[in-house]
């Protein structure tokens, strides 16, 4: 441990927050230009491409001081202030917003290194205690600068620590970019025939808007709807520290659709919950997020799909919808149906918009949906459940790498498992 020394993050980098809401409004974004990074493009470590606002050369060139180049990170800056993004070369040159922070390590320090040390679950819980505010936590500059981090003073170790965990993040990048690809193609699928009406065996006449034998009806005609169940926060566990059920909660849920696999933070025993059997998860189960806003993030209406048994129960705002297999329609139409742009713009407006934005459980029931007769439904699984067979697989791998790489991180940043030059 004698070649590794603690200094202020000032000392090794230097600090931006992101421009003033004066300095840039949302009036000011454009379709094609360069883009900028908010707090809901931060991901795992990662930039999130995902409806990326944009500017023009203009503005972009009026707020050169918050580019952003290779080796940075960028911080949340108020609300989950320890959500931390790598900023890769594909992402050298564009800019971050005014709720984030950007981190730009000196040449004492690898910046992948120093990204990770970010991801050290001690470093999280310290940046969480010195934030200031209390409704809504923030960080500044002299906070930031003032952190303390530890690393070996070689830059050599400290690119080889980097460079074990980045192979692993690789994998695990790979694997979610392959899922995206198959999860496009059931989208693909689904667009050719039950918008488009391009299915087999289709004589290409319509009633009413619909091929024969099709219905329009509510979701809650072909699906079981469930409240995500209510629980004290006495009864869970921060760790899992015996046998216990991982609390499913909104944070689970991304943006577009899909389910995070990491950052649960609270677990309930199982041996508590012998009559809360329909809250367990279960492979096909699809979860709906309630509630608009978490972490700044709207995820109001989206929905995650479980791929794994007993390991899940749901939380309160998390709304379960189970297939109850009416027809056959099963969970690769229900899923593909309620991450459809036209599905989730049509239930979100019809969200109570008070105090706090929710959805109601005869909102989420209500909502109308086209059915196919039994036969076209056999049809989509069939052509589908592979791809989702593969998608689950992949999920499963991705756990795997994860867990390795959580396990790995702070023996590597403790010096524990000693690096060889």
């Amino acid at each position: 441990m004698s070649e590794w020394k603690t200094y202020k993050l000032g000392d090794i980098a230097s600090v931006q927050t992101g421009p003033f809401g004066s300095q840039l409004h949302q009036s000011d974004y454009v379709q094609v230009g360069t883009p900028i990074i908010t707090v809901e493009h931060l991901g795992e470590n990662r930039i999130v491409h995902h409806n990326l606002p944009r500017v023009n050369d203009e503005d972009k060139n009026r707020l050169s001081k918050y580019w952003l180049r290779e080796d940075d990170i960028v911080f949340s800056r108020v609300g989950s202030v320890d959500r931390r993004a790598y900023v890769k070369k594909e992402e050298d040159g564009w800019l971050f917003s005014g709720r984030c922070l950007r981190v730009r390590p000196t040449n004492k320090v690898n910046g992948k290194y120093l990204s990770y040390f970010f991801g050290l679950e001690d470093f999280k819980s310290k940046i969480r205690a010195v934030a200031v505010g209390a409704t809504m936590p923030s960080l500044n500059t002299s906070i930031m600068k003032n952190i303390e981090v530890i690393m070996p003073e070689s830059l050599t170790t400290q690119t080889q620590i980097a460079q074990i965990l980045t192979s692993l993040d690789d994998k695990i990048e790979l694997n979610l970019q392959m899922n995206q690809t198959l999860e496009a193609m059931a989208q693909a699928i689904f667009k050719e025939w039950f918008v488009d009406f391009k299915f087999p065996g289709f004589d290409g006449v319509l009633v009413d808007g619909l091929p024969k034998g099709w219905k329009m009806g509510e979701l809650g005609d072909i699906v079981e709807f469930i409240n995500g169940y209510a629980f004290k926060s006495d009864d869970l566990l921060s760790k899992n520290e015996e046998e216990c059920y991982h609390v499913f909660k909104m944070g689970h849920i991304k943006k577009g659709g899909g389910l995070k696999y990491d950052g649960t933070k609270s677990f309930y025993k199982k041996c508590n919950a012998l009559k809360l059997k329909k809250y367990i998860l279960k492979t096909g189960d699809l979860l709906m997020c309630m509630t608009d806003m978490k972490d700044n993030v709207a995820l109001l209406g989206h929905t995650a799909l479980m791929n794994e048994d007993d390991k899940y129960i749901v939380n309160q705002r998390v709304g379960l919808i189970r297939p109850m297999n009416k027809i056959s329609i099963d969970y690769p139409y229900l899923y593909i149906l309620t991450n459809y742009p036209e599905f989730i713009t049509e239930i979100r407006s019809k969200a109570n918009r008070g105090v706090q934005v929710n959805l109601s459980t005869n909102e989420i029931k209500n909502m109308p949906i086209v059915i196919p007769p039994k036969l076209i439904n056999e049809g989509y699984d069939n052509a589908t459940k592979p791809i989702f067979n593969k998608v689950f697989s992949n999920i499963e791998q991705i756990q795997i790498l994860t867990q390795t790489r959580d396990a790995l991180l702070p023996k590597l940043m403790s010096g524990k498992i000693e690096i060889k030059n």
